[in-house]
């Protein structure tokens, strides 16, 4: 990687987590989500493997309860899945990107919310070409903030070209891959 690239990197990664943590605290407070794209960039082609942790690892985070996150865990955001009461962060560890599902736990309002994690998934690695979109997708025309979705970077309002989508599904608590006939994810 080089220099620039590298410079590139962290300016993207220090942009995007200062302003998803602002949104995301306005998002709790207001109890309305709000989110933009959390580009990928330089990362290798979809279905390559690149996990540095284990699927049984990833899974040994479910039921793990925190109002910050544990030393090592970088925060990069995230967004209000539903009603306030769920909410889906981008969690990193080292190289491994990921998205914690978790549950709002009954807040004394001393201190951050307490949360709950009920399910994790590794976020897959993509090309520069493609971006993730989420809180804003939408299934059959209508606002889904349950999905997102792996969509192809292009200047539309709305992305249709779909590689991959998943549920934050709020009634069973797991991230589920769903089919992404019917999603479109606006350009926000």
């Amino acid at each position: 990687m080089t220099a620039q690239s590298k410079l590139s990197q962290t300016m993207i990664d220090n942009r995007f987590k200062m302003h998803d943590r602002i949104l995301l605290g306005v998002a709790l407070i207001a109890g309305i989500m709000l989110g933009t794209q959390l580009p990928l960039v330089a990362q290798p082609v979809l279905g390559q493997a690149s996990s540095s942790v284990s699927r049984s690892n990833l899974r040994s985070y479910i039921g793990l309860t925190y109002r910050q996150l544990p030393t090592g865990f970088k925060d990069n955001g995230g967004w209000v899945v539903k009603g306030g009461r769920y909410r889906a962060d981008f969690v990193q560890r080292g190289n491994t990107r990921m998205i914690w599902f978790t549950k709002v736990l009954k807040w004394d309002r001393g201190g951050a919310v307490p949360v709950q994690v009920v399910d994790v998934m590794e976020l897959p690695t993509f090309p520069r070409s493609q971006e993730l979109h989420y809180a804003f997708c939408r299934l059959d025309g209508v606002n889904d903030r349950e999905i997102f979705a792996i969509a192809e970077a292009t200047h539309d309002d709305i992305r249709t070209t779909i590689y991959r989508a998943w549920r934050a599904n709020t009634k069973t608590e797991k991230i589920e891959p769903i089919s992404t006939e019917g999603v479109a994810c606006p350009q926000v």
